[in-house]
């Protein structure tokens, strides 16, 4: 045989023995548990400004906030799964495309006559916990690992604070 085809055959031979040695991951599934209540952010909205009108001022105020879909995930020793792949299939079962979400609000101001408010907002995450089982159906395998994820925020006013 030439040199370069017994190579040829070597190299193939010991990347078929490294494919079949490597573990394999197993196969697994995220199951859905719960929902709960985690952090709670405050934020205090600008001024809202009717010190110079004769009516109450009723108005909506759109409020913005980015938060990170951030994942506590916590595998057992001994799981041969690949941390990234489980995170990635973590967000797709929430129909999350990557780890950045953004939650939109609208409250509704309404100011007296000649007064200017401030309006106190709580933000608060909601979380899921579940677990990541093995097997292709929930409940079918042992459970792998746990996780948590900060799946969406809600808001709601707490406060209203008289400027003047």
């Amino acid at each position: 045989m030439k040199p370069n085809k017994r190579n040829a055959v070597l190299l193939c031979l010991v990347a078929l023995t490294l494919f079949a040695c490597a573990p394999a991951q197993q196969e697994f599934v995220v199951v859905d548990q719960r929902e709960l209540l985690g952090e709670v952010f405050k934020e205090q909205t600008g001024n809202i400004d009717n010190s110079t009108g004769t009516t109450l001022l009723s108005q909506d105020i759109a409020l913005r906030r980015e938060f990170r879909h951030s994942i506590d995930l916590r595998l057992n020793e001994g799981a041969r799964l690949d941390r990234q792949n489980v995170e990635q299939r973590i967000l797709e079962t929430y129909d999350l495309p990557d780890q950045v979400g953004e939650k939109n609000c609208i409250i509704l101001a309404d100011v007296p006559a000649g007064q200017i408010h401030q309006y106190d907002i709580e933000w608060t995450q909601v979380l899921r916990e579940g677990n990541v089982e093995e097997g292709n159906a929930a409940g079918q395998g042992n459970i792998l690992g746990t996780y948590r994820i900060v799946s969406d925020l809600q808001c709601q006013t707490v406060g209203v604070v008289v400027v003047r």
